[in-house]
């Protein structure tokens, strides 16, 4: 289980809206150096993330959780997002490669093929959108932060 600490900003019908700091991940990762999200998240100001979570214990506005998600679940998202569209990119441009000397269709199809993997990717997340298993859940009070705070919203 992949966890995150976070606030909890709006509670509703068995979810709860959770900001969190993406700090600890990036800093622990040995990979980080080599990595596009930590590169990102050092030129943008805001490493604030907020998302719905499955809240299947009573939580407040303003109190401090640990939302987590199967890493089984990011495995098979980021196969779809990455994978899916670079295996037909690469298909795209080997098949027709191997039939004709010619460089158009090759990159015409590799382009096809990626934009094809595009939209598996989201017809895939689409179809998932009510699927529970998809959804942070939040794991518990953090313990850490007894304290709750008050969070004013102006409208």
């Amino acid at each position: 289980m992949i966890e995150e600490s976070g606030t909890v900003l709006a509670v509703e019908d068995g979810f709860a809206d959770v900001e969190t700091i993406r700090t600890s991940s990036c800093e622990s990762c040995r990979a980080r150096h080599g990595c596009g999200h930590h590169t990102i998240a050092k030129v943008t100001n805001s490493n604030r993330m907020q998302m719905k979570a499955i809240a299947p214990i009573p939580v407040q506005v303003g109190q401090k959780v640990v939302v987590g998600i199967p890493e089984d679940t990011l495995l098979q998202a980021s196969m779809w997002m990455y994978a899916i569209p670079l295996l037909g990119l690469m298909l795209g441009a080997t098949i027709p490669s191997l039939f004709t000397d010619n460089t158009f269709f090759p990159i015409f199809l590799a382009c096809i093929g990626f934009a094809g993997g595009l939209y598996l990717a989201k017809r895939k997340s689409q179809k998932e959108t009510d699927n529970p298993n998809f959804y942070p859940k939040i794991l518990r009070i953090d313990s850490t932060h007894k304290q709750t705070i008050n969070i004013v919203q102006s409208f």
